[in-house]
């Protein structure tokens, strides 16, 4: 190889080691999954020249990908488009590999840390000859040992987070958690003119549970409506326990027309519930509630106390009437009631 072609190669490599030193540190600085995946789907391929970049997570139990939808908001869910959930995966050896069109070249890289396989990244060109066999990876390498570090620190960092808006013994969001989501759901509604919902609810006579049954059947009974409220909304709604038997549904993007419905599944679902007490008897359980549309409008702010307030309003005339109803809030003086006729 002639002196001209040797220096040649060592600014390159100089060069890409510059950027590889960037590149790490701002993987470093990743607090959030939204930091961390706008790093490797987007900066990634525009730091190193490359034409798309594929990620494939090792996740059996579901919980990576778990934490992500949990994390990111509607609007940055798409990056998950990008990315490869697997129950199970074969390891991989860093290398070269012949991808499907349009790209003509790729390199295969596994994201290993501390001995545990965390997934594959892989990086495409559109020019054939820019990853062959052959090709030195140790600075790519380098950097997938870098990103699989990074993807464990935010995980282990959002498991954290996430603990702190969670209520321990229903697994939903607390106060906390649910007004985060409140808030970030409003700021979505101004910039793209969604509209969303929310249901009030306080389950009967709670009181007389826990005195009648013992405190651990009203735990259960706290856990099984969860329970059947997951099963009743969408992953992307979300479920909050406001403190003792009160809770807050929030809907994403459904319009005023639908929450009705969904008031009447979530009355029939919680009604419907078997849970037992420590004697194996079943324990009636009944709820009363409030629900309103909610529509953003550019630069104000509805908070959610305010919409609490009205909704507790409203929710005490379902009380006043006989509970076991979850009233509308759209007229102030003439609910409609979501009860059996």
């Amino acid at each position: 190889m002639e002196l001209k072609e040797l220096l040649e190669n060592a600014r390159r490599n100089e060069s890409l080691l510059k950027r590889l030193q960037t590149f790490e540190l701002q993987l470093l600085a990743a607090q959030s999954w939204q930091d961390y995946l706008t790093l490797i789907l987007e900066a990634l391929p525009s730091q190193f020249d490359l034409d798309a970049v594929s990620v494939k997570i090792n996740d059996p139990d579901g919980h990576i990908k778990a934490s992500m939808m949990q994390s990111l908001d509607l609007d940055q869910g798409v990056l998950l488009n990008q990315i490869e959930f697997k129950a199970t995966m074969p390891i991989i050896k860093a290398g070269a590999t012949e991808p499907e069109p349009p790209w003509a070249s790729g390199l295969e890289l596994p994201l290993l840390r501390g001995g545990e396989y965390w997934g594959q990244i892989c990086l495409y060109s559109r020019i054939e000859d820019r990853f062959h066999d052959g090709l030195a990876t140790d600075f790519m390498q380098h950097l997938a040992a870098v990103i699989a570090a990074c993807l464990v620190m935010v995980y282990q960092s959002e498991k954290q987070a996430l603990m702190a808006l969670t209520d321990p013994l229903t697994g939903v969001e607390n106060r906390r958690g649910f007004e985060r989501a409140y808030h970030r759901e409003w700021s979505r509604g101004q910039r793209q003119h969604h509209v969303f919902a929310m249901i009030l609810l306080d389950l009967d006579h709670f009181k007389r549970i826990n005195d009648q049954h013992g405190h651990g059947t009203g735990d259960r009974v706290l856990r099984v409506m969860c329970e059947t409220l997951r099963k009743i909304l969408r992953p992307t709604d979300h479920i909050g326990r406001l403190g003792g038997e009160e809770f807050a549904l929030l809907l994403t993007g459904c319009e005023p027309q639908q929450v009705n419905y969904v008031a009447k599944r979530v009355r029939e679902g919680i009604k419907n519930m078997l849970v037992y007490n420590d004697q194996d008897r079943r324990v009636p359980i009944t709820v009363s509630g409030s629900y309103m549309p909610i529509i953003p409008r550019p630069n104000q702010l509805l908070s959610l106390s305010q919409v609490m307030t009205h909704l507790d309003r409203v929710l005490y005339k379902a009380k006043a009437g006989g509970r076991d109803q979850i009233l509308s809030t759209t007229s102030t003086h003439s609910e409609t009631a979501i009860a059996d006729n």
